[in-house]
């Protein structure tokens, strides 16, 4: 299954009613621009679709933030944050890519830049009206996959191609668009993935071998219920030295794929005599890449924060503590364990510019509060090592009810610009809505969704009052 799936799952399971427009909401203005590539491409941008939201006034005085919004692979026109911050004064740009529905069509996120600059320059470009402002500020928002996205696109902004192109990198990115990208004045993100390569390295199976479906290795299978796997709940319970042994050759896996594709490339331009060659007319299939992540259906892992930070708590309080994740088990044996659905179809150039990552061997784990021995600054499709990069105001948001509590912290820890934040949202799912299944862990009594929500409260309103009140004080 992929995590574009995943993520479309979360978003079917919204329930409707959950509106979390603030108190202060106002009237909002939908503009579709765009709804083609070939209408996009009339309206100046290269996108696959595109619709504007504004305030019907200015009368929070906030319409003059322009706000765009896209994910690499999933629309975003009608994501529900577009009209959450419109309601609330802003002006919102919400796009889908030229890659909507092919999460293994692009090599890297250089391929999106265009998309992005021609996004924030419609937004620059709009006029003043009787009632509205023009736009000074210019801020880009990216949910799950979209984060890494836009950490990219920013890093290159602020620092140039060089950004993406050091001796550091599986292989450098492609320059050809990323010259004189307009520069954001922030940077919004929520419930931030980590990167396309992390989540693929976290999805090799350890147990394939030569690229095979079977046999599987069972010291290696975390879908075996002798290493701790319960298909009846999909969840998990491993011991640390399975933990151990998993990533350990999860991390060989991985090694040898990267070692296969950049062969595969130095035979190709051996063969050519072009050094400039990048793979991407070699095919390039990987058996069991979409599936196993350790942490999944083990709830124990990536369960809390190492340090203590802000929660946006059911109640309406918003107390600093560690934080600890709420999530239910989404272990994914039926997929993983389907060789033609945890296979995945690519070139040489997608796999290494999107989807490859170093770590090593040994000091790569998992654990209750982290993940170690990763080489984020190895691939350009991180988060991580695109922060390093940025030094606008930064904000995330990361919800409890999903596994992202420990990976969002790593990502604020390596964030380098002065003016930080982060935050929780209490039991929201990927999407940001009440989480029906972790309420039921709770408290069993709790099975219907408007239960859940009545338990959370209104998590959609908590998340973009947060990202408003932000807003409002720097821009």
């Amino acid at each position: 299954m992929s995590e574009r799936f995943l993520f479309l799952l979360t978003m079917l399971a919204v329930p409707v009613g959950i509106v979390g427009y603030s108190n202060d909401a106002r009237a909002i203005t939908t503009t579709v621009v765009c709804t083609t590539l070939a209408t996009c491409t009339t309206a100046g941008l290269d996108l696959n679709a595109a619709t504007l939201r504004r305030p019907d006034s200015n009368a929070l005085g906030r319409a003059h933030v322009g706000i765009f919004i896209m994910h690499p692979y999933s629309g975003y026109a009608n994501f529900q944050g577009c009209a959450e911050l419109a309601s609330r004064g802003y002006t919102t740009l919400c796009a889908n890519s030229i890659f909507n529905g092919s999460q293994y069509g692009y090599y890297g996120y250089e391929q999106h830049a265009p998309g992005i600059k021609s996004g924030l320059e419609y937004l620059e470009k709009l006029q003043a009206t009787a009632t509205l402002p023009a736009i000074a500020k210019l801020i880009i928002f990216g949910h799950s996959a979209g984060a890494p996205l836009m950490t990219f696109y920013q890093n290159i902004a602020e620092n140039g191609p060089g950004a993406c192109q050091g001796p550091e990198k599986i292989i450098p990115c492609v320059a050809t668009n990323l010259g004189n990208l307009p520069k954001a004045d922030g940077v919004m993100l929520f419930d931030a993935h980590l990167g396309d390569s992390l989540a693929t390295f976290t999805y090799v199976d350890p147990a394939i071998h030569g690229n095979e479906c079977l046999p599987r290795n069972p010291q290696f299978d975390l879908f075996s219920s002798e290493n701790g796997y319960d298909s009846a709940t999909n969840g998990a319970t491993y011991t640390k030295q399975f933990a151990k042994t998993f990533t350990t050759h999860q991390a060989i896996r991985n090694q040898d794929l990267l070692n296969d594709a950049l062969s595969l490339l130095r035979e190709r331009i051996n063969a050519t005599g072009d050094p400039t060659q990048l793979g991407d007319d070699i095919p390039f299939n990987v058996v069991g890449s979409t599936d196993a992540r350790l942490w999944q259906p083990d709830t124990g892992l990536l369960r809390y924060t190492k340090k203590p930070h802000t929660l946006l708590a059911r109640d309406g309080t918003r107390p600093v503590q560690i934080i600890q994740s709420v999530r239910n088990p989404m272990g994914r044996a039926a997929n993983g364990l389907d060789c033609i659905r945890s296979t995945t179809t690519q070139n040489v150039h997608i796999w290494l510019g999107a989807h490859a990552l170093r770590a090593t061997p040994g000091l790569y784990t998992q654990s209750a509060d982290d993940i170690t021995g990763i080489d984020y600054d190895s691939s350009n499709a991180t988060s991580v090592s695109n922060a390093k990069g940025i030094t606008v105001p930064l904000v995330i948001i990361s919800n409890t009810g999903h596994y992202f509590v420990r990976p969002d912290e790593i990502l604020y820890d390596n964030a380098v610009a002065h003016d930080k934040t982060i935050a929780f949202e209490e039991g929201a799912v990927h999407g940001g809505t009440p989480c029906l299944p972790c309420a039921t862990l709770i408290d069993p009594a709790i099975t219907t969704q408007g239960q859940a929500n009545a338990y959370w409260g209104d998590t959609i309103k908590r998340t973009f009052d947060f990202y408003s009140e932000w807003l409002a004080a720097r821009y």
